[in-house]
């Protein structure tokens, strides 16, 4: 892979005055020096771009306020600040920060001071460089509310490590392990993950700044459940709610689904890789990368997946895969020439497709062939299927690509893909699950109190209404809401992050209800990791087995598997 650099010409000279009243003493040297022989670099790779920005772009902008001297905030200016006016809004911080002391406070002025490098395209994450400091230092930025600094990274070499690999995840390499704790990732596999397109010589320098992996001494042996000679169902062995869960595997697993005789396990999970898992027999079947959503088909036999060319890019194919072997069903994917962002397989063999131009496209499984297209449903989050019907459920609602926020008002809607129409519209519900025969749909509505309510969807009556938990006012409430329902649909699995206005901390539950009663049956504190007592184990995928199995895909601590 052989990167293009193009050098936008130098206006440096043009834009001293304006940068000067910033800076009295103008730019560092080295960042001076690049600057006066060109306007930022774009990197372009095998269709991947990134840019070092220029430096109208580096300080905000041309826009009114955008080049100013740094303000130092304290705590009692915080209510009358315009934050909308104020350059990387969003980007490096916003008005919603919880600031509580001086060292909060602290962390918000840094951001507040810091001036734009990079933006990685498709996640909320900066590169910046803070001039305030002593000593000029670049930070990492990650969803506009917290920045590590990239230690020992002169900015001469950071425009050497761009120009190699771009926005790629190299800088991952001067990150500390507190940052490496905080972000709850590892850092050396991400950087292996990101930069394993490129010869392993080019990168090798960063690695032998990073810590070499622990070897992990060998666990107890664990008794595998071997699959039964007939084809009936194997009964897995597996703790009750009310016990530690098994951790069928670790990862980072954000959706989850069963097959129908509980014997698969499909996952999906945040390094947009796909694996399909024995359950019984505790194996991986198959793996694969470059996912960006999937479903699984009703009759278990297929897994849809829409792809990505390369990392970081959006997916622009649809390719239909076999379940049990990962093997594609057609010679060639189902590419549209447009983006696609989510889908849902739907009764009578067909899958429906969401891409950016308002548009769901309706194919047959067997065949690949677009069956109908329905233009205008907009801003399309998440599909489901209702049973083996014609209906379709999809949450809507606008998102921010800037903070990564989901914003503005949120719904689920029924729509009928025969007649292209909504049938029923749900304000207000930001997560859903429909019973596998498509009778009742379960609907989930965050708040300062989050409320679940079961649907008959015949009639449009509330079956039931289940209270949930209080929401962290400064936490995004639709943040590890999910639903569930058993094959059976006789019950209701709920995930959520509930505050304690008391001891002032967040956790993650998981309940389980009887779905025709309306009445609880168990409830499971996540917790917290106890190995990083500050993070939260969050559910961020649910799936219940035919055969009573629970699995909590729990981003970034592995599958977590009950029978209940």
């Amino acid at each position: 892979m052989e990167p293009r650099l193009k050098s936008p010409p130098s206006k440096l000279a043009k834009l001293k005055p304006a940068i000067a009243a910033v800076l009295p003493g103008g730019l560092p040297a080295a960042v001076a020096r690049f600057y006066a022989r060109s306007d930022g670099l774009k990197f372009s790779c095998a269709g991947e771009e990134a840019v070092l920005v220029g430096l109208a772009e580096m300080f905000g902008g041309l826009k009114r306020g955008a080049f100013r001297s740094h303000l130092v905030v304290k705590k009692a200016d915080l209510d009358e600040l315009d934050w909308p006016a104020l350059p990387f809004y969003e980007r490096f911080f916003n008005e919603h920060d919880d600031i509580t002391d001086k060292k909060s406070l602290d962390r918000l002025n840094l951001r507040m001071r810091l001036k734009l490098l990079v933006s990685v395209a498709g996640e909320s994450t900066e590169l910046a460089i803070d001039y305030f400091d002593a000593k000029p230092t670049i930070y990492f930025v990650h969803r506009a509310d917290a920045a590590y600094p990239l230690k020992d990274l002169e900015f001469g070499e950071f425009v050497a490590w761009f120009s190699r690999f771009g926005a790629r995840r190299w800088y991952f390499a001067f990150l500390d392990k507190k940052a490496e704790a905080s972000l709850n990732i590892d850092l050396r596999a991400e950087l292996e993950r990101s930069l394993e397109d490129f010869p392993a010589e080019a990168w090798a320098p960063l690695l032998a700044r990073m810590p070499k992996p622990k070897k992990k001494e060998p666990g107890p042996a664990r008794a595998q459940v071997l699959a039964a000679a007939s084809d009936q169902p194997v009964v897995h062995a597996f703790p009750p709610l009310n016990q530690p869960p098994e951790v069928l595997s670790e990862g980072n697993p954000r959706r989850v689904a069963f097959s129908p005789e509980g014997q698969r396990l499909v996952v999906w999970d945040a390094n947009y890789e796909l694996f399909v898992h024995d359950v019984g027999r505790r194996e991986r079947l198959w793996k694969q990368k470059h996912a960006q959503a999937m479903d699984l088909s009703a009759d278990g036999q297929t897994v849809a997946v829409l792809e990505h060319p390369r990392p970081y890019e959006h997916a622009d194919r649809l390719v239909l895969r076999a379940c049990a072997t990962g093997k594609p069903l057609h010679r060639a994917p189902w590419k549209p020439d447009r983006q696609l962002t989510t889908l849902a397989c739907v009764g009578g063999g067909r899958v429906v497709v969401a891409d950016t131009a308002d548009t769901l496209h309706v194919l047959d499984v067997a065949t690949q062939r677009a069956l109908k297209t329905v233009p205008g449903v907009k801003h399309v989050r998440r599909l489901g299927a209702v049973g083996d019907t014609v209906h379709v459920l999809a949450h809507t609602q606008t998102y921010d690509e800037g903070s990564g926020m989901l914003t503005g008002p949120s719904a689920v809607k029924l729509l009928d893909l025969e007649a292209g129409a909504v049938v029923t519209n749900w304000d207000g519900a930001t997560t859903f699950a429909a019973s596998a025969d498509g009778t009742h749909v379960a609907l989930g509505s965050p708040g300062e109190r989050s409320v679940v309510r079961i649907v008959e969807l015949e009639s449009g009556r509330v079956v039931h209404e289940l209270p949930g938990g209080a929401t962290h006012p400064n936490e995004d409430p639709q943040y590890g809401f999910h639903l569930g329902f058993s094959p059976d649909g006789a019950r209701l699995v709920v995930s959520e992050r509930v505050y304690d206005a008391g001891s002032k901390t967040v956790t993650s539950t998981v309940s389980l209800y009887d779905a025709k009663q309306g009445t609880l049956v168990g409830r499971v504190d996540l917790g917290r990791n106890p190995e990083r007592p500050r993070l939260t184990i969050d559910a961020e995928g649910l799936a219940l087995a035919v055969d009573g199995v629970l699995c909590v895909a729990a981003d970034a601590y592995g599958l977590r598997l009950w029978r209940v």
